[in-house]
């Protein structure tokens, strides 16, 4: 009986041990799509938790969840930055066939500057109704700062999280888009879904603006500057799963929601109760 019970004992630890390492040892994945409104109009005004999806997003719902949008590995925001600068320089000496050693360009004009004017975000997809999404979406206004009307330009931009105050991790570059002047109706929205790995937390989201064809960032913005990119409930899909309650009479031990102190003294008082009964 005792040797029953040890052998029961050893494999709730160590299913509590292998819970605990895929907590640490998850790797990181998104899915991300753009909200084309070309065909649909402007985005209707909505709250961050609205949860009527337009014509549009539901179009790009569709596209994300069809498993046709590629994930995308997370780095940090350093690294995405240290790729611009490298890509950039190469792409200039490639171009001008001079050598590495030479500077290139990497500012915009000096007779513009960029804004990020305005950014918000939409909560769309809760599995298990806790609370924390899977699925949101970011907007975005770009707009040109010029003493001069009519200009345009190509701009793209670096979408990174923060969970809890911890390094920007990036998780979309968008493909690139034409701004005008500081007309709103350029606005950009992306809509991404968590795959994989994202704990569930309060996470804020960075947006890094550059223009086509040079290595610097030319605008930027965060939780730090609009409330709405600030402290974002979310989680990955993996610990976003709805399971139904079965009210019967059994009772189930999940080794992944006991710390381990909690299972050492339930195992002790087993033993307790079991040399009792021996004892008698």
């Amino acid at each position: 009986m005792l040797k029953y019970f040890v052998m029961a004992t050893a494999m709730v630890v160590a299913s509590s041990f292998a819970i605990a390492t895929t907590e640490t040892e998850d790797s990181t994945s998104t899915r991300s799509t753009t909200v084309d409104y070309s065909k649909t109009g402007p985005k209707p005004a909505a709250s961050q938790y609205a949860p009527v999806l337009n014509e549009a997003q539901k179009a790009s719902l569709e596209v994300l969840n069809s498993g046709d949008v590629k994930a995308i590995a997370i780095k940090t925001r350093e690294q995405i930055i240290e790729e611009h600068k490298l890509a950039a320089k190469n792409q200039n000496n490639q171009a001008s066939g001079i050598s590495k050693s030479n500077q290139y360009q990497t500012q915009a004009s000096p007779y513009i500057s960029f804004d990020i004017y305005d950014a918000s975000t939409r909560l769309l997809e809760d599995e298990d109704y806790d609370g924390y999404f899977q699925t949101f979406s970011v907007s975005f206004d770009a707009d040109i700062i010029s003493d001069y009307s009519n200009q345009r330009a190509r701009v793209f931009a670096d979408l990174y999280l923060s969970r809890d105050g911890g390094p920007w991790e990036h998780y979309y570059t968008t493909d690139a888009f034409t701004i005008y002047d500081d007309s709103s109706d350029d606005e950009f929205e992306v809509l991404t879904t968590l795959d994989l790995g994202f704990r569930t937390d309060r996470y804020d989201v960075l947006i890094d603006l550059y223009e086509v064809g040079y290595s610097d960032i030319v605008a930027t913005v965060s939780g730090d500057d609009i409330n709405s990119l600030y402290a974002l409930p979310l989680e990955s899909a993996d610990r976003d799963q709805y399971i139904p309650n079965h009210y019967d009479s059994s009772v189930t031990l999940s080794a992944g929601s006991l710390s381990l102190y909690s299972l050492f003294a339930l195992i002790a008082v087993c033993l307790i109760r079991f040399k009792s009964q021996n004892a008698d």
